[in-house]
């Protein structure tokens, strides 16, 4: 001390006390001192975690408290007109003051809250806070979340997650909602579903970073969204490319039956290109599909040859059937077919009159052709005029 005065440089919290000045090692007078801080605008929010749980109200602080502050949760029921309060704690590491009010299961009355604060120098109070049981349902992000790639799936992700601890009920469910973007983008695509626990992204971009985050609430949409989980980053499937392999192959004009001929056969040619056993890429669909190939030209061959050879028979057929008659219109008897002319010297069934004075005989059996012909009798069998008459 200089003059009979102490002074106190950088004040802080702890220097609060009992402060004693001595003179000849005699106490000569004790000075209480309480060094706090300005108290800010308390303002209190409540939240239910789940319908089995109680309701919290809080306060968030800017700053850190005097430890001398202390803070007092007044209660009213209107439907009851009753009043009580309920203390509140400091929580050092989240920097809030928190109360608790217990709630039955069932219980949607309508309360009115009033948060009282004072740290021995003054005292300050919140605005009345109104709630009903059912209006401060808030639950928990979900968590154990995980987002995995899907196997030969460029563009799926498979997300799963679970309950969040607090929320600690069978019979009541949740309904949730999951929103990703890719990281360099800020948009987001937003899906729900109803008391499920995982769901298929089908529509992710190939080869880029996602960013996954799921939030959720009561199935019959009482209370508030819960806050949104901390973001997951997963990427889909990719192909992985094998490394090229410089081999030279063999080209064979004759096809092995199997692919450990073909290795064999391979291996005689050129051993030193082949060092194991595996199959050469391509050589077990080649025989296949050569014979598939083969296979189908020679049915398609027979098939067209079919076609063409039933087509041009039905084209006979109706050439035939349409070819008109070409014969003139004939009585019956002009349609027998006219038999060709034979050799044979035929004798008139009746003998013609010969008059006396001819010199030949009549009746001779040794009558020449040309004779037969020159007798004009409309009885002659070898008129043809008789029987076809023109």
């Amino acid at each position: 001390m200089v003059g009979g005065k102490l002074l106190l440089k950088s004040v802080q919290y702890n220097d609060s006390g009992n402060y004693t000045c001595y003179l000849n090692s005699r106490p000569v007078r004790t000075l209480p001192l309480l060094v706090v801080g300005p108290l800010e605008e308390p303002m209190c929010s409540c939240r239910r975690k789940s319908f089995i749980s109680g309701v919290h109200c809080e306060w968030n602080l800017w700053r850190k408290p005097s430890p001398q502050t202390k803070a007092v949760l007044l209660v009213r029921q209107v439907e009851k007109e009753e009043i009580f309060q309920r203390p509140c704690r400091y929580l050092p590491e989240s920097q809030k003051f928190s109360c608790h009010l217990d709630l039955g299961e069932n219980d949607d009355s309508l309360y009115l809250v009033i948060l009282c604060v004072a740290n021995g120098v003054m005292r300050k109070s919140s605005k009345a806070y109104r709630f009903k049981g059912f209006e401060v349902l808030q639950p928990d992000p979900p968590t154990n979340i995980t987002v995995t790639a899907m196997d030969k799936s460029p563009h799926w992700l498979n997300v799963t997650w679970k309950d969040p601890p607090s929320w600690n009920s069978i019979y009541y469910r949740l309904q949730f909602e999951l929103r990703y973007r890719t990281e360099k983008s800020k948009a987001y695509t937003t899906i729900q579903r109803k008391d499920q626990h995982s769901l298929i992204i089908s529509d992710a971009l190939m080869g880029m970073r996602h960013v996954v985050q799921i939030r959720a609430r009561e199935e019959f949409n009482h209370g508030e969204w819960s806050e949104w989980s901390k973001e997951i980053m997963a990427t889909p499937w990719t192909e992985t490319e094998s490394p090229a392999v410089e081999t030279d192959f063999l080209i064979s004009t004759q096809v092995p039956t199997t692919s450990d001929s073909y290795n064999d056969s391979l291996s005689q040619a050129n051993p030193e290109v082949i060092t194991n056993t595996s199959q050469v890429p391509g050589s077990a669909h080649s025989p296949y599909t050569f014979l598939l190939a083969g296979g189908s030209l020679v049915l398609g061959m027979v098939l067209f040859i079919g076609i063409i050879m039933r087509y041009r028979k039905r084209s006979k057929l109706t050439a035939l059937k349409g070819k008109p008659n070409v014969l003139p219109p004939y009585s019956l008897g002009q349609l027998v077919p006219e038999k060709p002319q034979s050799t044979t010297v035929l004798v008139p069934l009746i003998s013609p009159s010969v008059s006396t004075s001819s010199p030949e005989p009549t009746n001779t059996p040794g009558h020449s052709v040309k004779d037969i012909a020159d007798l004009q009798s409309p009885y002659d069998i070898t008129n043809r005029d008789y029987f076809f008459p023109r």
